[in-house]
This record gives structure tokens, sequence and C-alpha cells, in this order.
């Protein structure tokens, strides 16, 4: 039994369609179980300033720096749409330092019409600083810590040992492909070639005994029934939104 009440086993990922579901964007949200908003920090966040879209094949790099208007003008402009949203939001959170996750969190309890806080762990995080930012976070919505796909064994007791109760998810592997100057630049990757790196870390969650939100290359009805097979509860779907509709 999945810990999440959703219509449908189907949500966006964080980043793919803005920080408010739109009867007028290009996705029948009626497909969907929930809404994950773009990500979001405390302060305001400038877009990186190498920022890249690079090719290869069966997908893309993607460097942004993560921009976003900050935490107040974000609960300006779409507290009362969430409220008044045909499907429950999730709210994605940079997790980038324990103090901001607390302040952000406590600002989005009471809000209506947040189903959870997806909590973005960063990167290069260690099970030391993963508990500090969960118990940052812990109060009355639930969290759904977003792990790095490659970081599942190495987090997994750190996430049991903080009583972690939802489901996780999964953030987007990285990797690295030469700029035009030659140099390495890293980033997201995203496209089909994702895909069984994606199956992999859902089948990685599971043996661990979580609750698992699958995401990564899933481009077709096909992609989606791999990655319940695999043991995903639920599935995000990530760049295939981009194209302007559901698989």
């Amino acid at each position: 039994m999945f810990s999440l009440s959703l219509r449908t086993p189907l949500m966006n990922a964080a980043g793919t369609l803005g920080f408010a579901p739109s009867p007028r964007g290009p996705v029948d949200l009626s497909r969907l179980g929930a809404f994950v908003t773009n990500p979001l920090s405390l302060a305001p966040r400038t877009p990186a300033e190498t920022r890249r879209l690079l090719p290869f094949a069966g997908g893309f790099l993607l460097h942004t720096g993560l921009p976003n208007p900050g935490l107040s003008s974000v609960l300006r402009q779409y507290a009362h749409r969430w409220a008044g949203a045909s499907l429950p939001v999730i709210v994605h959170i940079l997790a980038n330092h324990p103090d901001e996750v607390y302040r952000v969190v406590r600002r989005l309890e009471g809000i209506e019409g947040i189903l959870a806080v997806e909590l973005g762990l960063p990167p290069q995080v260690d099970p030391a600083g993963a508990a500090l930012l969960l118990q940052a976070a812990a109060g009355e919505l639930l969290i759904l810590p977003c792990l790095p796909p490659e970081r599942i064994a190495e987090l997994a007791p750190t996430l049991k040992k903080a009583g972690v109760q939802g489901p996780i998810s999964l953030q987007p592997p990285r990797g690295a492909l030469p700029g035009s100057e030659g140099r390495l630049v890293g980033g997201r990757l995203y496209g089909p070639a994702v895909l069984p790196l994606a199956l992999a870390a859902v089948h990685e969650a599971r043996r661990a005994g979580f609750e698992v939100i699958g995401s990564g290359g899933v481009y077709s009805d096909a992609d989606i029934s791999a990655m319940r097979a695999a043991g995903a509860a639920a599935v995000q779907l990530d760049a295939v939104l981009w194209r302007g509709s559901l698989p």
C-alpha cells in the first residue's frame, strides 16, 4: 500500500512544469496524481554563469544552477494557486543548510494544498549532513527525501535512523561532458539513455526497504511499466514533459 494517496501513480519531476499547476499548461493535469514544484530555496538563486545544455547519444546534460526567486516571492505568487489546485502539491526544496531547511519548512506548514515536501539532498552530502537536514525538516509535513541515485546504499541507514515515514524519490543522475572550451561540464542527465540507471536505482531503493518514486529516462508507457515492475510505487516524468504531452 503506497503511503501517499494519489489518484494516479504519475507526477511531474521537480523543475519541469513551474511552481504551480496550470490548466492552460502543456500537460493534461487529470493524468497526474500530484504536482511537484520547481526547486525552491530560502533566498533567491541566480542562474549559473556557465549554464549549459549539452546533447549526447540518447539524452542531454543540463547545468543551470537551479535558479529560483526564493521562498517569499514564490509564496506571494503561488500559495493561493496551491490551495485552489485540482491536485495536491509537493514542494521541492533545496536542502543546502539545516537552518535554511528549517525556516522553509516551518513557513510551508499550514499552507493549504501541500501534500508533502520533497527534500532535495545535495549530491555530495555525507550521512552526517543528511541526518542534520532531515532533522531540520521534521515537523507537520510529510518529508520525501530526494536522493542522488548513486548514494542510496550509503544514505539508507541514515534515512532509517531518522524514521523516514514516506517514500523516497530520486534525483537525475549526474555526469560530465566536454564543453565548447574543451573543459568538462558537470550537470544532470536526462533522456531515454538514463532509463537503465534509473531502474537500477529503483531496485536498489526497494532492496534497502524503502517505498520509492522512480524517475529518469521515462518516455513511453513501456518505460512506466518497467519502472513499476522494478518496484516503483509511483513514477515522476521529467524531460519528456517538455514535448508538451504525457507518454
